[in-house]
């Protein structure tokens, strides 16, 4: 069926168009009202990338894919926004829900003939317009040949029909079409009664429909193509029937289904996959260690509420004190079911509480009184680099501790409080004295691995790796006095350790009493002798700045607030408008821009904001050239453009989207860096719930984009990163990105971007990358040391901190300082601790017109933020001239280290060997998630020179190698300036890629 200028068939649309809303003439158009504030909004939907939706009423919303120019989808209903940007869920993205009235199959919609001819052309997505009125206007260009456009304007709008149908007019505004060219576009048309449904002035032709009936009307789907009229405007109306919802959000959902949303909404997905290690155990590997009873849910979903360490090593996990009982046993089963274990009801057979007070006395073998036979067990505790399954324990081998106990029953607080933690062996030897000989099954429950000897044969073997498990063995006791050798182990993680027996004739398992155990003082061994601690080796009490993070402002800065009392902003980017005011943008559900107005006062009653953007994807980055505002959206570089001068924008301009994209959340586009007409912007690889690598990942993520700030055209200008989160012009107005750890990058880094370089993860492309040569950092950031999850770096250039870098910190909170050098063509350089006492982790720094630095502040649950803090923030620190006694450059030499300070020494400090501790240690890269310290070891110092003006230490130490970390922890008992300051921070990471070779520090 061919339908020609139906538009204008008065006798059957007369009375609808004059009902369309906004219908008449164009010069009077009128204000709409919207469903929601914020109507316009670029996310992901329904699992497409870079939608456009419109809430155009609440009758009816639109989605575009904006990649082909398409409309993807018309619904009545909602969008359920969910994901990090909304609800702080890892995973989930935003979805279209309710009754749908028509959807696309997707793909590029347009065709052009020429010639006879029909050809796909190249989509060129330009970003949309909104106005005063509510409106919205999208605009395409279509490339047809080699630089030959189309240009086109979509307006659509909501039509209501005289029935109260809901209708969509879509109006398109065509230039740059040359004769003998033919424009047409597919379009499919749902939920339509009759031919009366849809109307046009161009021509449209139906290629297949096909219907169903519902509530006894029938409904048809129509597939057909639209011919555009050439150089002027062509109009599409439909209205739509309103089919009944099949589904309701009453519906039971499956058990998989209401777990799945439990972990969506809590934030246990930022730190735990399923099935691999990230920042935290996967679950698999929890249900593995724990038992699978009521006992062990209830006292993990208490550590789930409460947080807590210990379980899985020293990192704490964090509390959810909003996560009901209920739910948080539902997760807590679901993870512990996950290795097949069947759940055992009731108390806990495998802990039984004692029926006496238990006991354990530090004792020495030679200040026993007696070395007659004496109640009680000796124990010998041993202490290892590593364990993974009971150690061989020679005669020769000498505890750490030893002394008595009555029983064994000690769960991890018991043992904990003992001082132990991870590699720890516990030998336990004595007897078991019985009146009669007697049928006896013992049981051992532990956590790791245990082996109980008796009479000199294996009854119960609980050896390797696992959470507290039991296992049994029965034999036979004889009467009197039976030999017993109970060995423990615990590798890392939660420790628990009992011994138990079932005698014969009696029902339950008990903990073995201790009027049973007897011991011989022979077996208690005597203790390791404690060697005199080297100075190298002094464990040093953590303070603020001392081993542990600072707590406060640096005392040559003041701090201000930079933000009205009632503004909150999650800072995604930041950057400064020429006569001052600040302009962010903010990682929340609105996706909006906001000017700031008075920040340098320091006054938040003098200051001011307004929202100028919204509707923008996850704005993670921004720059301001020429009072032009550009911003790095989630997957668009976007120009912001104000027309009638009340700096409200009217026009979201595309200027790049140019490299491929998926819907994961992790997605995310980083930025802005500007030079020279190119944006610097980075591509954050595509993650799992969790933190594991996506695969198969896209083939752009993970990149350094250039971006031509007048065509668009991309550059992938280096590769090889995973959460790039930070990018700018830094140290001598080069190139610097801040990565985040995961899979291939041991700890965070920061990195010198270099074009056509490789910065070593391979998630992206696997084989590709195979022995290719990795461009190393200039610092490595020691997890939970000093980083966890680094942002923008910057120069520094006040005070003493000439051309040095600076580095923002979500997670661990605060700015770290960088002094940076090149050696042997290489740069690199020592990492300090600068400052804490801000209000939220740090996104984004800039330096603003008034010589302050400006602090962006951000934050979410789980890791993605400064544990205890806001998650918001912006905040301004100035140069207060005060001098603050601290290391302000470590530099390489060739045969050790020189360390320069902010002030000079007092005198005759620093002079002396239990001033300093330097360790070594190196990362290896691997496919797991994060990595340890390997070949860690203490360098011991050969000699000390002290300059003349004391503001410089020369450290000689041999040892050092290429690709290490050099740990340098001055004493800060000892180390003081001649002005009497204590240390601010006594520590340094210095990153060693190169040996200088032929720079030697003179020796006195």
């Amino acid at each position: 069926m061919n339908l020609k200028k139906r538009l204008n068939s008065v006798c059957i649309f007369g009375v609808l168009l004059l009902l369309v809303v906004g219908c008449g003439d164009g010069n009077k158009e009128t204000k709409v009202e919207r469903p929601r504030d914020v109507w316009a909004l670029r996310s992901v939907l329904d699992l497409k990338p870079r939608m456009l939706t419109l809430a155009l009423d609440n009758q009816l919303w639109a989605a575009y894919d904006t990649q082909n120019a398409a409309l993807y989808k018309l619904w009545k209903g909602k969008v359920n926004f969910d994901g990090p940007v909304y609800t702080t869920a890892h995973g989930p993205q935003p979805t279209a829900e309710g009754i749908t009235y028509m959807e696309e199959p997707g793909g590029n919609p347009w065709i052009i003939l020429k010639e006879g001819s029909s050809l796909i052309p190249k989509v060129i997505y330009k970003g949309h317009t909104t106005n005063a009125n509510n409106r919205v206007a999208l605009k395409y260009k279509l490339e047809y040949e080699s630089g030959k456009f189309i240009f086109i304007t979509e307006k659509p709008e909501f039509v209501k029909g005289e029935d109260g149908k809901a209708g969509l007019e879509r109006k398109f505004e065509v230039t740059g079409q040359p004769e003998g060219i033919v424009l047409k576009l597919d379009i499919h048309l749902g939920s339509i009664v009759s031919e009366k449904s849809y109307s046009t002035d161009g021509d449209f032709t139906v290629k297949n429909s096909s219907s169903a009936a519902f509530s006894g009307v029938t409904v048809q789907d129509i597939n057909g193509e639209l011919t555009l009229n050439p150089n002027t405007t062509t109009t599409l109306t439909a209205f739509f029937f309103e089919k009944p919802n099949m589904t309701t959000q009453e519906e039971k959902l499956k058990e998989e289904e209401i777990v799945t949303a439990l972990f969506a909404k809590s934030d246990c997905n930022t730190c735990h996959n399923k099935e691999v290690k990230t920042v935290g155990p996967s679950y698999v590997t929890i249900a593995e260690k724990y038992e699978f009873s009521e006992r062990q849910v209830g006292k993990l979903v208490q550590k789930v509420i409460n947080g807590g360490s210990g379980s899985f090593g020293d990192i704490p996990m964090t509390p959810h004190p909003n996560l009901s009982g209920d739910d948080a046993g539902i997760m807590v089963k679901y993870i512990l079911g996950l290795d097949g274990e069947d759940f055992q009801e009731g108390g806990n057979d495998i802990w039984p509480d004692p029926t006496f007070e238990l006991s354990f006395s530090a004792a020495e073998k030679d200040k026993l009184v007696s070395n007659d036979i004496q109640p009680g067990l000796a124990v010998n505790i041993y202490q290892y680099d590593i364990l993974n399954a009971l150690p061989d324990i020679k005669e020769k081998d000498l505890p750490i501790m030893t002394g008595i106990a009555n029983a064994v029953h000690a769960g991890e607080d018991e043992l904990r409080s003992l001082g132990l933690g991870s590699y720890v062996a516990i030998q336990i030897k004595g007897f078991i004295n019985v009146k009669e000989e007697t049928n006896v099954v013992f049981r051992i429950a532990s956590d790791d691995g245990s082996r109980l000897t008796v009479n000199e044969k294996t009854v119960v073997d609980n050896d390797g790796n696992h959470g507290v498990e039991a296992k049994e063995g029965e034999t036979i006791l004889k009467k009197g006095a039976n030999s017993v050798v109970l060995d423990f182990y615990n590798g890392v993680g939660g420790q628990a350790l009992s011994l138990q027996w079932l005698p014969y004739g009696e029902d339950d398992f008990s903990v073995i009493p201790p009027d049973v155990f007897t011991f011989s003082p022979k077996d208690l061994k005597q203790k390791k002798a404690m060697p005199k601690v080297a100075e190298e080796k002094v464990e040093k009490p953590k303070l603020p700045g001392d081993g542990s993070a600072l707590v406060d402002v640096h005392p040559s800065f003041d701090l201000t607030q930079a933000r009205p009392n009632d503004f909150h902003p999650k800072i995604g980017g930041m950057d400064f408008l020429s006569d001052g005011r600040i302009v962010v943008s903010t990682w929340d559900s609105l996706g909006p821009v906001y000017i700031v107005d008075g920040v340098q006062t320091g006054d938040p009653a003098q200051m001011s904001y307004k929202m100028v953007a919204s509707g923008l994807a996850e704005p993670l980055g921004l720059k301001v050239v020429d009072d032009t505002i550009f911003v790095m959206q989630k997957q668009e570089l976007t120009k912001l453009i104000d027309l009638d001068g009340d700096e409200i924008i009217d026009v979201y301009e595309t200027v790049s989207n140019n490299w491929r994209v998926s819907a994961n959340f992790h997605e995310f586009g980083f930025g802005l860096a500007y030079k020279d007409g190119y944006f610097y912007a980075t591509l954050a690889t595509a993650i799992q719930p969790g933190g594991a690598s996506t695969q198969p990942q896209i083939p752009d993520r993970g990149k350094v984009v250039k971006i031509s700030r007048s065509t668009g055209e991309v550059e992938f200008f280096a590769s090889g990163l995973r959460t790039p989160n930070g990018i700018s012009f830094a140290y001598n107005d080069e190139l610097f990105v801040a990565d985040n750890q995961g899979d291939w990058l041991p700890a965070s880094k920061i990195v010198h971007i270099v074009k056509g370089e490789w910065y070593g993860s391979r998630s992206v492309d696997f084989a590709g990358t195979e022995g290719m040569k990795e461009k190393l950092p200039v610092a490595w950031l020691p997890q939970d040391e000093v980083g966890n999850s680094p942002s923008q770096p910057v120069s520094i250039n006040v005070g003493p901190y000439q051309n040095q870098m600076i580095h923002g910190e979500v997670t661990h909170g605060g700015i770290k300082r960088i002094y940076l050098e090149e050696v042997e063509g290489q740069l690199q350089g020592a990492l300090f601790r600068f400052t804490q006492g801000l209000e939220a982790g740090v996104n984004r720094l800039v330096w603003g017109p008034d010589g302050a630095l400006y602090i962006g502040g951000v934050g979410s649950t789980g890791n993605w933020g400064h544990y205890g803090k806001n998650s918001y923030g912006l905040q301004r620190l100035a140069y207060n001239d005060k001098t603050t006694f601290e290391m302000l450059a470590v530099r390489a030499k060739s045969n050790g280290m020189e360390i320069e300070f902010t002030e000079p020494l007092a005198e005759g400090i620093g002079e002396k060997a239990s001033d300093y501790q330097i360790v070594q240690w190196r990362y290896e890269p691997t496919a797991a998630y994060g990595g340890p310290k390997i070949d860690e070891e203490y360098l011991k110092l050969k000699s000390i020179s002290v300059s003349e003006d004391r503001k410089k230490v020369m450290l000689e130490f041999p040892g050092m190698k290429e690709n290490h970390m050099i740990y340098i922890r001055l004493n800060q008992e000892t180390v003081k300036s001649s002005s009497g300051q204590n240390l601010w921070t006594t520590e340094s990471w210095y990153t060693l890629n190169k040996i200088p070779k032929n720079e030697s520090m003179a020796v006195n």
